[in-house]
């Protein structure tokens, strides 16, 4: 990030204020987010940004994070949607695989 912001007129000081900022908030969406869609526990502050944003999980914008995370656990191999916290990159990179439906499970009898 550092030589692009330099290239378009951003001083030092700002570039690293801006991407130490961007960091935690991605650490703090990241560790709100991702542990519990996995059923792990929340992330305390002695092991990193703690989760503080988990009272927006039953928020809409959760709901549409888990269900493309989801996809990324479906898609073979876990290929494709990586970003949890920002899914529009991986259509910008071309890693998005959409919603995939769970796999009806058969009875056993």
């Amino acid at each position: 990030a550092y030589p692009v912001l330099s290239l378009l007129g951003w001083s030092g000081p700002v570039i690293v204020v801006t991407v130490v900022a961007a960091l935690l908030v991605h650490a703090l969406v990241w560790n709100s987010l991702h542990p519990n869609m996995h059923g792990l526990p929340d992330v305390q502050l002695v092991h990193g940004v703690p989760s503080l944003l988990k009272d927006y999980r039953d928020s809409e914008l959760f709901r549409r994070l888990r269900t493309n995370h989801e996809g990324h656990h479906r898609a073979e191999g876990a290929h494709g949607n990586y970003n949890v916290c920002c899914p529009l990159m991986d259509q910008v990179v071309g890693t998005y695989v959409g919603e995939i439906p769970p796999q009806e499970v058969a009875a056993s009898a």
